[in-house]
């Protein structure tokens, strides 16, 4: 076996920022290259994006790490999990009607569409919930 280094690092405004709709900018930036910054100085080559959220900040998480060291996302293996259960539990919709998008926030529901309309595109989300 290769000799294999982890290192961790938690990035809890990253999800504060996704949330806000803020996927790109100086902010954003200077926000991931603080976070980034030890696991720069360790030298890492490959980083695992160990959150939903992350994905959505791939391109200011590349920009910051440069192009020697390879992104691993989380909603690959997420998306693998989801199409597991759903055809274990012979659920998978293989007919032509794609069914209905509906989305439950903690937060305000016109928040949530709002941000999610401008991540996933306009029309994405038929409705939103909220949870009490």
């Amino acid at each position: 076996m290769p000799d294999v280094q982890l290192r961790t690092r938690g990035c809890p405004q990253f999800v504060d920022y996704v949330e806000r709709g803020i996927t790109s900018g100086p902010e954003i930036q200077r926000v991931a290259r603080g976070y980034l910054r030890p696991l720069q100085e360790a030298g890492i080559d490959t980083l695992i994006l160990g959150c939903t959220h992350y994905p959505l900040l791939i391109g200011v998480i590349s920009y910051v790490m440069g192009d020697d060291v390879t992104l691993v996302s989380s909603s690959d293996a997420c998306a693998r999990a989801v199409y597991r259960q759903l055809t274990d539990r012979a659920m998978v919709n293989d007919q032509p009607d794609v069914g209905s998008r509906t989305f439950l926030t903690t937060g305000q529901p016109a928040d949530f569409r709002s941000i999610g309309e401008r991540l996933m595109g306009r029309g994405f989300i038929e409705s939103v919930g909220q949870f009490l």
